[in-house]
């Protein structure tokens, strides 16, 4: 004959009940971690696609001024964006550049965050010499680490170089002649 023991094994142990929060904590932590990341990458699209309209908008300016672009008036050993200026009284390219540089540092940009993120510009020459080739570069901090870049506008701007992300594109200038 079997005896029943005077404890019946009712529910969970206790040792049961803490693996179980062990496990849901780390599930929980794993979680709370994407989310994370994913906002992290999701507000460096924000600003890449951000980056992309600014560098669109000077390559257009270029473009659109072929006058000013066959003289070099576009090219300034300089780096647009560090803070809004009075674009009134220029002209020409000293205009386009100077509107240019007030949109990469946030004048306009209806409470977006420009200006904190600090996006800064440069024109400059292509490496072949062409005079009617450019390059626009747009450069902004990110909230993400990543290997530095190696084009050179907007160093030492953001502090930690890894933080420092750089947009390029060349515009050819057409010149049509009869």
């Amino acid at each position: 004959m079997h005896r029943r023991s005077s404890r019946q094994v009712r529910g969970f142990t206790l040792i049961e009940i803490l693996v179980t929060l062990v496990v849901t904590a780390v599930g929980l932590l794993g979680l709370a971690g994407f989310v994370v990341r994913a906002s992290t990458l999701g507000s460096d699209t924000v600003q890449r696609a951000r980056a992309v309209i600014l560098l669109n908008d000077m390559a257009s300016r270029i473009g659109n001024d072929k006058a000013a672009a066959a003289t070099g008036n576009f090219v300034k050993a300089q780096v647009y964006g560090a803070s809004v200026q009075a674009c009134g009284a220029l002209n020409g390219a000293d205009r386009q550049l100077c509107e240019w540089n007030n949109l990469l540092a946030g004048a306009n940009d209806g409470g977006s965050g420009a200006a904190f993120l600090g996006y800064r510009g440069c024109v400059t020459r292509h490496e072949n010499g062409d005079p009617l080739l450019f390059v626009v570069t747009v450069t902004w901090g990110s909230l993400s680490r990543g290997t530095p870049p190696a084009d050179q506008c907007g160093t030492g701007v953001f502090g930690d170089e890894s933080l420092r992300r750089v947009l390029r594109t060349q515009v050819r200038v057409a010149t049509l002649k009869a």
